[in-house]
């Protein structure tokens, strides 16, 4: 579905109902999907492939409900009812239902159905996703199942994919209520405590919400007269109940004191006026909940929050600790849940093993977002002066006036007899907080401090796009604990525990191909390969400390792309595995943005022990890095997998927005060809068979970035130049935010032949590249798109319909089925379990440069020598380096710019029907030698 111009903007609420109508367990069932946006449905699917049948999940989930009720009640330590239960045997029980369950989830109905919500969902990285469960097949037992599955195990769920996704049961469809508005109105009811239940760690949790501005209405074991009186009279926003509850078929029991329960159904006129009078939420911190929320919902309760199955209480407190300190803090209610489940992960490790399985919540597929409202100036003013009095109060009560008096007494003296005592400690203590004080801010406070972007392994650098589950979080933590300790060799078997060793001759391929996603995100983690190989080396110098070690860093935006980082880590543990090179490598984020560069490079410039850089990404960022690298008294080697401005070094515009500085000591190298050869290739393909009439681009570009301008003065230089007579019939600059392309003028889109896209690599802001993405699936495959290599990125492929990219044509340096290139793609799939693009080649190939000028067992490596080594490569074949990437391919430069010399045209590929790009055009084998340089 392409989305009308209107609706380009993010909607502020989305939910994704999955309904489950027919069939069974034994058979399968069958299903369909709606998507909404604020309320109403904007796509819906009834063709899905049926999920297959599984007939042994109700017995397995039978005999793990049944052993883990006897382990909850062991835990909840209640007299007199049975504990007898085998720990070992119980996480069996939980391991393979969780095994059943994933196997289930890997299905390829279940990837076709994520791949649908997925390029449908239209969603902020901030935003929330409930994936809405509805399940109204004929068997009450089924849907019972259904409802009570791990479904948060589906890799939907993933950090990769929907990482703000939360799985919710459907309640109905109903009128949407307001949203909270302060001061929320909150009735806590705490029923009884026996058996040991600690429900002042419940009231204590309340308080949370109690300093952001509710007002909390507590009472304990009441009468169910005072209980109702309650709902009847005064309006509430939020329910709250804590103690003991059971489920009985649609409806349920609450414990209101010892030996006192309460059915729920003599409070339903009571709660159906709470409802009419604006209750929104209701929170069941209490054993066996579903009967509960589904009698909450028969009501039209918007919201409701309980447990799945009988839960010790230390899980049900710690979950809700977490829940209100989230939903507090204003974090959308479901992510909120997600959150707070994901944080009973140590409670699965050591007590109880599935503990995250227990909270669910119930939610209308039409009702907005929940979302702790912002307090006004008036209400946080009334909270501050509450502060203020409290902490007066407790002031008062622990230092009387005496102390202070003597206090102060004792200070006038120090100053009337030495002054000068008094300023000396004060210099000190300002000397001792800018010395001690900066590591504390920047620990605080991480994305201020340049530190915390670079590592050797002693710690993770902040601000990364790989995402880890808290399990392999966890283990990486770890690993780096053990680097920062110098305990290098038990740093490796850490590490190797995320990312196994590949084996030779592809035997690791079947393995690879059934990895769920968590275990993928931690074997496409490059920190965690260069991490375990400077442990490596550093564990081999340990041994042996006359071994030299080998230092380069690479900087690139790990923020935006790990490709970079990933052909480097590849390279090195080739380098360090295969080859006995003890090379280490630095790694750097640069977050795209130039003003950290340059600060990262400053960085680098100043450790001595590195001996190149590879990086940046994108040529403003390489740019302003530059300027640092190619500094007297020892400029350091820059090579480049990605940056293809022409005469990059030399840049230098009117208005001295790009001055690269020059580059007087040549320490600049790229593997990538220029924007020069990107161009030719893609202007070549598109005149290919064309008369001179029809050659006829409207041009997309970045006026404000460096590498969308050069891009687009090539291309024009090309098309209109005697070779191909085309030309650009009008150009638009996509760095407005406020650029639409469903208002452009039709008369001049309507003449066009093709269009021409080129986005910056989302240096400083992404703002381009999604106006790019607006432009193409605007135009719903009807002209061919040239587009820009900083497209060929996942989001792309992500687009709703294959439509949408339907004719779009990048040129670039590398593809896994191109020419040569096989070797290197099976690999690279070794490696990490996948395809990858041509920024990982590039940058392997920058490694294997640098390590070409190195002499083996080299005591002493001077800058100046790779330098000199790197250009004379473009001069003698011999002291080139073979391209592990494409087979009898050189690496090595020409002219002052040391430009790469060989590749000289560059292949095209488009977008499959499978949602892959696949080589459309290759280059000939005959192109990869050594040949002139296009200019």
């Amino acid at each position: 579905m392409v989305q009308s111009p209107s609706s380009l903007q993010f909607p502020q609420n989305v939910a994704v109902v999955i309904r489950i109508s027919t069939g069974s367990f034994a058979e399968g069932f069958t299903l369909s999907l709606q998507i909404l946006e604020d309320g109403r449905t904007i796509q819906e699917y009834n063709d899905l492939p049926p999920i297959p049948a599984a007939p042994e999940m109700l017995q397995l989930y039978e005999e793990w409900q049944e052993i883990s009720l006897k382990h909850s009640r062991a835990l909840q330590a209640v007299s007199g009812q049975e504990t007898n239960v085998s720990y070992a045997d119980w996480r069996q029980r939980t391991t393979d239902l969780r095994d059943r369950c994933r196997t289930w989830f890997r299905h390829t109905a279940f990837s076709s159905l994520r791949d649908r919500i997925r390029a449908n969902a239209r969603v902020r990285k901030d935003q929330s996703v409930p994936i809405i469960i509805r399940c109204s097949t004929a068997f009450d037992t089924e849907n019972d199942i259904l409802r009570r599955l791990p479904w948060h195990l589906w890799d939907l769920f993933s950090h990769s994919q929907l990482p703000n996704a939360e799985f919710a049961l459907f309640t109905n469809y109903n009128r949407p209520i307001a949203i909270l508005k302060a001061p929320i109105r909150i009735l806590a009811i705490f029923g009884s405590s026996d058996g040991g239940l600690q429900l002042d760690k419940d009231e204590a949790a309340l308080q949370i919400l109690e300093q952001r501005g509710a007002e909390i209405t507590r009472i304990s074991e009441p009468s169910p007269e005072i209980l109702s009186r309650l709902l009847f009279d005064r309006n509430w926003d939020i329910l709250f109940f804590a103690g003991h509850s059971s489920s009985q078929g649609n409806s349920g029991t609450i414990q209101i004191s010892q030996g006192n329960s309460l059915q729920l159904d003599a409070l339903r006129q009571s709660l159906t006026t709470a409802v009419r009078n604006g209750l929104k939420l209701a929170i069941f911190n209490s054993c066996d909940g579903l009967g509960i929320a589904d009698f909450l919902t028969e009501l039209n309760v918007p919201v409701v929050i309980v447990m799945r199955e009988p839960v010790p209480d230390r899980i049900a407190c710690e979950f809700l600790l977490y829940l209100l300190k989230e939903f507090s803090q204003g974090t959308p209610l479901c992510l909120a849940v997600r959150k707070a489940r994901d944080r009973l992960e140590d409670i699965e490790l050591k007590d109880f093993p599935a503990a995250s399985w227990l909270p669910v919540i119930c939610v209308s597929p039409n009702q907005p977002e929940l979302v702790w409202p912002t307090p006004t100036p008036l209400l946080r003013l009334l909270l501050l002066l509450r502060r203020l009095l409290s902490n007066l109060r407790r002031f008062i009560t622990r230092f009387l006036v005496s102390p202070a008096q003597l206090l102060l007494s004792r200070l006038r003296s120090y100053f009337r007899r030495d002054y000068l005592i008094v300023l000396f400690f004060a210099t000190l203590i300002l000397v001792l907080v800018f010395a001690v004080g900066r590591p504390i801010v920047c620990q605080v406070f991480p994305s201020t401090c340049i530190e915390n972007f670079i590592s050797y392994g002693e710690k993770q650098i902040a601000n990364s796009r790989v995402k880890l589950s808290p399990k392999y979080f966890k283990q990486k933590q770890e690993g780096i604990e053990q680097f920062q300790k110098g305990q290098y060799e038990q740093a490796v078997k850490t590490f190797d525990k995320l990312h196994p060793r590949p084996k030779e001759n592809n035997e690791d391929a079947p393995r690879l191909s059934f990895l769920d996603t968590e275990e993928k995100n931690a074997l496409q983690d490059p920190e965690i390969l260069i991490y375990r190989n400077n442990a490596f080396v550093r564990n081999r110098q340990k041994n042996n400390p006359n071994l030299p070690i080998y230092t380069i860093a690479v900087a690139a935006p790990l923020n935006i792309d790990a490709s970079i980082f990933l052909g480097v880590a590849q390279a090195q543990d080739v380098a360090v595995n295969k080859k006995g090179i003890d090379l280490q490598v630095v790694i750097a984020n640069d977050n795209n943005d130039p003003a950290q560069a340059r600060q990262i490079a400053e960085k680098l410039y100043q450790d001595k022990k590195i001996l190149a850089v590879v990086g940046h990404y994108t040529s403003e960022n390489t740019c302003a890095a530059l300027k640092v690298y190619s500094q007297q008294p020892n400029p350091l080697v820059v090579i480049s997998p990605t940056s293809s401005v022409v005469n990059l070094p030399s840049k230098r515009d009117i208005a001295s927005r790009w001055d690269c500085g020059g580059d007087p000591h040549r320490v600049f190298f790229r593997t990538v060809s220029s924007t020069r050869v990107e161009a030719e290739s893609l202007v070549k393909y598109f005149i290919q068979g064309r008369d001179q009439s029809k050659r006829k681009v409207v041009v997309f570009r970045n006026s404000k970035e460096l590498f969308s301008e050069d891009l687009f003065e090539q291309f024009r230089s090309v098309l209109e130049g005697e070779m191909y007579k085309g030309l650009v019939i009008a150009k638009f600059d996509i760095s407005d935010a406020k650029f639409d392309p469903s208002k452009l003028p039709q008369e001049i889109i309507n003449t066009a032949d093709a269009l021409a896209v080129f986005p910056d690599g989302q240096t400083n802001n992404d703002t381009a590249f999604k106006k790019a993405i607006d432009i193409i699936n605007w135009n719903n495959g009807k002209k061919p798109i040239l587009g820009a290599n900083t497209l060929y990125v996942q989001e792309i492929l992500n687009q709703p319909k294959k439509t949408t990219v339907d004719a779009l044509y990048l040129a670039v340096d590398w593809h896994p089925k191109q020419c040569g290139a096989q070797d290197f793609a099976d690999q690279i799939r070794q490696y990490w379990g996948g395809d990858l693009n041509r920024r990982t080649a590039l940058a392997y190939e920058a490694v294997q440069a640098v390590l070409q000028t190195i002499e083996p067992n080299s005591s002493v490596i001077r800058t100046k020598d790779i330098q000199n080594k790197l250009s004379q490569a473009g001069i003698g074949d011999k002291v080139a380096a073979s391209s592990d990437a494409i087979k009898g391919l050189l690496i090595s430069f020409i002219n002052e710019y040391h430009d790469r010399r060989q590749i000289t045209t560059r292949a095209i590929v488009t977008v499959s029907e499978k949602k892959n790009f696949i080589l459309k055009q290759d280059v000939p084998c005959s192109n990869v030698q050594n040949v002139p340089y296009l200019n």
